[in-house]
């Protein structure tokens, strides 16, 4: 839907520049272009381009220079991209190929943002992680590592493998949210049954590592993926 609605922006810009402006027009067939001009009708064609229905991007283009005066184009403009641009940065490219052929090219950048748990306030290590040592922040992604947690209530409960600074990203590799010791839910599902048990880990583990985990009922040890804070899942 976004991608379509950048479409619409591009064309309805376009054409907005034919109609509104009168130096615009040469003939019928010949346009001319500001510096202003060329620089909205490109930003407006990379938004359709590179921004998805799925992603938090910013796009930030630099403006051509006003001293390279107006440009005359006889055929429609062509706008591309290198062939293995670079996805944060790059240059974008303006062709006319008539009636005296030109070329222009602007510096481009494409931010993509997340919004993600950070520590907001100092967290010692062997902590259990309560709500309201938590909060949400816009980081930029270039910037992220690791398992990164963007579902606060998820992490709830569990405990810290190290300390975490204010202001900090905290990431899975930081937490255990089953911890050696601790009674935890074993589920098990198999050919549509699906039971539940209780146990006590005998080790740390955060989201998708495996773990052993004693029955309590049998004794014995199982191998279990750790699926959230103190909940195990049985691995056939």
């Amino acid at each position: 839907m976004k991608k379509y609605e950048n479409f619409l922006i591009y064309l309805s810009l376009t054409i907005f520049l034919w109609l509104s402006n009168p130096s615009f027009a040469l003939t019928e067939t010949s346009y001319r272009y500001t510096p202003e001009q060329l620089t909205a009708l490109a930003s407006a064609w990379a938004k359709n381009e590179l921004l998805t229905d799925n992603s938090e991007t910013e796009l930030s283009i630099t403006a051509l220079d006003n001293r390279i005066g107006q440009k005359e184009c006889a055929t429609p403009l062509v706008f591309s991209l290198p062939a293995n641009h670079n996805a944060r940065q790059t240059t974008l490219q303006i062709n006319c190929s008539a009636p005296t052929p030109w070329q222009l090219f602007l510096p481009l950048r494409v931010t993509e943002w997340l919004e993600l748990v950070v520590a907001k306030q100092n967290i010692n290590l062997g902590t259990v992680i309560t709500a309201d040592m938590l909060q949400i922040e816009r980081r930029e992604r270039r910037l992220v590592r690791g398992q990164f947690i963007q579902e606060p209530a998820t992490i709830i409960g569990s405990r810290s493998r190290r300390s975490v600074s204010i202001g900090q990203i905290i990431s899975l590799q930081e937490l255990c949210l089953v911890c050696r010791g601790d009674v935890v839910t074993i589920q098990i599902s198999n050919n549509g049954l699906s039971v539940s048990a209780s146990g006590v880990a005998q080790q740390d583990g955060s989201l998708g590592d495996t773990v052993t985990v004693k029955n309590q009922q049998s004794g014995r040890n199982i191998q279990t993926e750790v699926v959230g804070v103190n909940q195990v899942r049985v691995k056939f």
